[in-house]
């Protein structure tokens, strides 16, 4: 009796024993306060993805529509669709050019698309696109204690491009910088190359004697040869009467180019089709010199396109057509500094001048403010004749979509991204 009075007596002395409970509920607990915490990083995370992938989505899609508005074949359309996708999100999610990184992305990207298509005559066409964004989110050790892996994340978006042959005609002025800024390089890897001259604002005192290092990467220059070959290729497939081998090569097309530092260099005058342009900016140098103006050049090209001078409006009259739009694209990756390395209020203030006597007259500016400063971006946006026609990319890609958004401008593409 004894023995047993002992043990219940202790049995009722351990129930009321409060000792070690904080780390009794410190073990129960300490899993799920972890796994909630990780939880809530990726939680962040998550919701910082799923905006990018959105924007990405959107932004492919309607990309795919326009290029197949222009002609783009249906499969082309798609691969274009899954790169601009990649792209966006290795901008936003890849840093520093991390390899590792980037084979990681494109594992855990994935994108397909749909193409509807509806003719209306043999002359226009109806393109609606789907496509659907997925991305799996490899989940922290942290939330992995409450058993979460992964999670994949899945954005859709949808564009409707509308295909007409009635273009208008037009005749285009480029007016682009080729100072020595524009030898600087980009974000952008050159894979092509295994080392270059990388010319940067710091270094550019070593000109032309840089040693050359790895990895390359595309400098500006490069990039606006690569964003006028691909305004040209938009515009051809937008021109319903442009032949790679007639001559011309189009009855609705006509382009000039002019190329500035501190002075104006010999143009290219307008002619028909994009050939000639396109040529004379894939001749400039690969690293270019000299200081910014662009007053010569905007004379230039305004002297060819205003009202007064009839010969444009002589041209396209003899090709058939009556009436055309006439556009300069002004572009530059700095500010005004004339032959020297400071801003000049007075060079930018002609320009500003410039470009209002020019938009007077009826010319439609566009403007592309590249990697610029702050002046040459207030100059630039003060030049376009619209805050829809001010662009300021900020890489290559970007730029290229610029040049590619403008041409789709010039012409009669109707375009819109839909729900």
């Amino acid at each position: 009796m004894t023995t047993l009075s002992n043990a219940m007596a202790a049995f009722r002395h351990f129930l009321r024993d409060r000792s070690g409970n904080f780390g009794l509920m410190t073990a129960l607990l300490l899993p799920v306060s972890v796994g909630v915490a990780g939880l809530a990083m990726d939680v962040t995370k998550m919701v910082q993805i799923k905006s990018l992938l959105q924007n990405s989505v959107d932004a492919a899609a309607l990309a795919a529509a326009s290029a197949m508005s222009k002609g783009m074949s249906q499969d082309d359309a798609m691969k274009l669709a899954q790169s601009f996708i990649s792209s966006q999100m290795a901008n936003g999610l890849v840093k520093d050019n991390d390899q590792d990184a980037s084979e990681q992305l494109a594992k855990d990207l994935n994108a397909i698309g749909t193409v509807n298509t509806t003719t209306t005559s043999s002359s226009s066409a109806t393109y609606d696109i789907a496509l659907t964004g997925s991305y799996t989110l490899a989940m922290n050790p942290l939330s992995q204690v409450m058993g979460w892996t992964s999670v994949t994340i899945t954005a859709y978006g949808k564009a409707e491009a509308a295909k007409q042959v009635d273009q208008k005609a037009l005749s285009l002025y480029l007016v682009l910088d080729r100072s020595g800024s524009m030898s600087f390089v980009t974000d952008t890897v050159d894979s092509s190359r295994s080392s270059c001259q990388n010319y940067t604002e710091s270094n550019w005192s070593k000109y032309p004697k840089l040693a050359a290092t790895s990895p390359c990467y595309v400098n500006k220059i490069t990039s606006l040869k690569t964003a006028v070959a691909y305004m040209a290729q938009t515009l051809n497939a937008a021109d319903a009467t442009y032949t790679a081998s007639g001559s011309p090569s189009s009855k609705l097309v006509r382009v000039g180019a002019v190329a500035y530092n501190s002075s104006a260099f010999t143009a290219q005058s307008v002619a028909w089709g994009t050939a000639s342009a396109n040529t004379y900016v894939q001749n400039i140098p690969t690293y270019p010199t000299g200081g910014t103006d662009a007053r010569g050049a905007l004379t230039i090209a305004y002297d060819a396109l205003k009202s007064a001078n009839t010969t444009e409006a002589t041209a396209h009259t003899g090709a058939g057509v009556a009436n055309f739009d006439r556009y300069i694209i002004l572009m530059t990756d700095g500010e005004m500094t004339g032959s020297s390395s400071s801003w000049s209020s007075s060079i930018d203030s002609a320009v500003r001048t410039q470009c209002a006597t020019i938009k007077a007259d009826g010319i439609q500016i566009f403007s592309v403010a590249f990697m610029a400063p702050t002046r040459g971006k207030s100059l630039l946006s003060a030049c376009a004749s619209s805050s829809a026609n001010y662009y300021e990319p900020t890489t290559m890609a970007g730029l290229v979509a610029a040049f590619g958004d403008i041409a789709q401008k010039a012409t009669t593409s109707d375009t819109r991204l839909t729900n």
